[in-house]
């Protein structure tokens, strides 16, 4: 066994998936802290709390749907020599188009949505913007070490980020008054990290990722990136909106918190084995574009490592999760845990199609990813509101994975052909090639 896992580290596929997965892992336990020590520290003021949250979430939304992260992990291993262009060029847009949404974020919901009423003002206003462009440069660089085959660096930037951001909590608490000390812990140490991590970078990883000639083959060009932008973009905006814009849609339809809590807490969860799924199919996008003519062994390594990973957490998930939710509460098990239940399914053929989505992106036939995206995220927001009427969670579990198996279904044999012996890599560009 430690052989085995010693091959998959030299092996940069398997390497850089762990390490996304690791990431995952950290992220989802120091969040998990850092909202308990915010509930103990200010709980004498919930609504300074859920102000705070409420902006968070604001501006993580701001700053993530305008990442061009699609781009950097599909291009970034082809460029070489233009790889600093290259990101730099998505630092630019990225950050520009963040803050532009801001800005019309700050123009539009303050004045009609009561929880943002304190962003009303120059002050709050001007670091709601830098904040909303900060976040867009932090998750950019993720896709920056993911791109460049240093994704092992992605955990211990965000190991680093979740510990100071804790720390931060806990001092702003005791010294300041609460009103804005959750966000500015979340996202001070965000804008403190931008400098010293691109400096890293800028100053080694791309110039030695130049040196060493990562990128094979012919050169991207400005043409095909631009090409492959409209539908790229659009299928990552299908795939960020499956995960965030699906419980807002559920939660307008609930009309009793306790249940909500009930909701939000699978979703959370089944969100985190999610991650499994999609790991993989971002370093399968970058290994496939570093040498497309392994695409097809890349491939099937992948497939059959995910489903060795994949396999036992689903199992375990199914099994334990009404016991583990039954300790925040009867609640928490009884209308929970069956959603749970089958969100874990559904990741399986959530694993299918994520594979199949990163061979898309290695040919750059970005209309069928847009499609693929679509139809998924299309069909769940279609049926949620037609079966789901605010009482049995098992509703939506039963329509994601209903929706994913037969996506999965339809793309199989597309995905067996990509994985067949001598299946060309090769981009398809013309016009972003279906």
């Amino acid at each position: 066994m430690i052989s085995g896992v010693r091959g998959d580290m030299a092996d940069p596929l398997f390497r850089n998936a762990y390490a996304l997965v690791a990431n995952g892992a950290f992220t989802g336990m120091l969040g998990l802290a850092y909202w308990t020590l915010g509930a103990l520290l200010y709980h004498d003021d919930p609504a300074a709390v859920g102000r705070n949250w409420a902006t968070i979430q604001a501006i993580m939304f701001v700053g993530g749907v305008t990442m061009l992260n699609f781009l950097l992990i599909r291009f970034v291993p082809q460029t070489a020599g233009g790889t600093g262009r290259l990101v730099l060029a998505c630092y630019g847009i990225g950050a520009a188009a963040a803050l532009l949404l801001a800005l019309a974020f700050l123009l539009v919901v303050p004045s009609r949505a009561p929880v943002y009423g304190h962003l009303d003002g120059w002050t709050a206003g001007t670091w709601f913007l830098l904040l909303a462009v900060g976040w867009n440069l932090f998750n950019q660089q993720e896709a920056v070490f993911t791109g460049l085959r240093h994704a092992t660096w992605v955990p211990v930037v965000n190991l680093t980020f979740g510990v100071a951001k804790l720390a931060l909590l806990a001092l702003l608490a005791l010294t300041l008054h609460p009103q804005n000390g959750i966000v500015l812990s979340w996202f001070v140490p965000m804008l403190v990290a931008l400098v010293p991590v691109n400096a890293f970078l800028f100053g080694r990883l791309i110039p030695r990722h130049r040196e060493r000639g990562h990128g094979r083959g012919d050169r991207t060009t400005c043409r095909e990136i631009v090409r492959y932008f409209g539908g790229g973009y659009l299928g990552g905006i299908f795939q960020y909106a499956s995960i965030s814009l699906i419980p807002v849609v559920v939660t307008s339809r609930l009309h009793d918190d306790a249940l909500n809590a009930y909701f939000q807490m699978a979703w959370a969860l089944g969100m985190m084995l999610e991650l499994l799924a999609m790991t993989l199919s971002l370093s399968l996008t970058v290994e496939g574009a570093f040498d497309p003519s392994a695409l097809a062994a890349s491939t099937r390594a992948a497939l059959r490592r995910t489903f060795m990973l994949m396999l036992p957490a689903v199992v375990l998930a199914v099994v334990a999760c009404p016991v583990a939710l039954k300790l925040l509460g009867p609640g928490y098990a009884a209308q929970g845990a069956p959603l749970l239940q089958l969100l874990a399914i559904a990741v399986l053929p959530k694993a299918v199609i994520e594979l199949y989505v990163g061979v898309l992106r290695v040919r750059s036939q970005t209309r069928l990813i847009a499609t693929v995206q679509g139809v998924r995220l299309l069909g769940v927001l279609a049926l949620v509101p037609l079966l789901f009427h605010g009482t049995r969670l098992t509703t939506i579990g039963m329509v994601v994975l209903g929706v994913n198996l037969m996506v999965a279904v339809a793309i199989l044999p597309a995905l067996r052909r990509a994985c067949a012996p001598g299946a060309s890599g090769a981009p398809v560009m013309a016009g972003g090639g279906t």
